[in-house]
C-alpha cells in the first residue's frame, strides 16, 4: 500500500494551506468580478445597433452566440463562487480537527486569529458573491436584455 505525503509527515496532515485559505476569501469576489465583466459587456455590446449616421444606439438584436457568452459568463463564475464558499466549509472542518488536536493546533503556521478572521471574511465575501451572481442570473432569464 503506498504511503501518501500527508500520511508520512504527520504535521503536514493537519496544516491548513494558504492557498485554500486565499482562495476561500478572494474566489467569490474574483468570480463575481469576472461574472460583471463578462456578462454585463457582452449583453451590453450585443444590445447595440448602428445607425445610418455610423452612432451606436440600443436596438440591436441578442442573438445565441451572445446569449451563450453570457449564460457562461454567468455559470461559470458561479461555480468558482460555490467552490470558493465550499472551501470556507472544508477549511472550518479542518479548524475544528486542528482545536481536537491541540498539539497539531500550534504547528499550525498560520496565526490562529488570522485564520479566523479570513475564515469570517470569506464566508460572508463568498457567500455574497454567490448571491450576486444568482441574483444576476434570474434577470438574465427573466428580464430581455435588449
Amino acid at each position: 500500500m503506498p504511503v501518501s505525503v500527508d500520511s508520512a509527515n504527520p504535521r503536514m496532515r493537519h496544516r491548513i494551506p494558504p492557498v485554500l485559505l486565499w482562495y476561500a476569501v478572494g474566489g467569490g469576489p474574483a468570480a463575481w468580478a469576472v461574472h460583471l465583466g463578462t456578462a454585463w459587456s457582452v449583453s451590453e455590446l450585443s444590445c447595440l445597433a448602428p445607425t445610418p449616421g455610423g452612432m451606436l444606439e440600443h436596438g440591436g438584436h441578442f442573438d445565441t452566440g451572445s446569449r451563450t457568452a453570457v449564460w457562461l459568463g454567468t455559470a461559470l463564475p458561479w461555480l468558482v463562487a460555490a467552490g470558493a464558499l465550499l472551501t470556507c466549509v472544508e477549511i472550518t472542518r479542518r479548524r475544528r480537527r486542528l482545536r481536537r488536536e491541540s498539539e497539531s493546533w500550534r504547528q499550525d503556521p498560520l496565526a490562529p486569529e488570522r485564520v479566523s478572521l479570513l475564515l469570517v471574511l470569506g464566508w460572508f465575501l463568498s457567500a455574497m458573491s454567490l448571491a450576486a451572481i444568482s441574483g444576476s442570473a434570474i434577470a438574465i432569464a427573466v428580464l430581455e436584455p435588449c
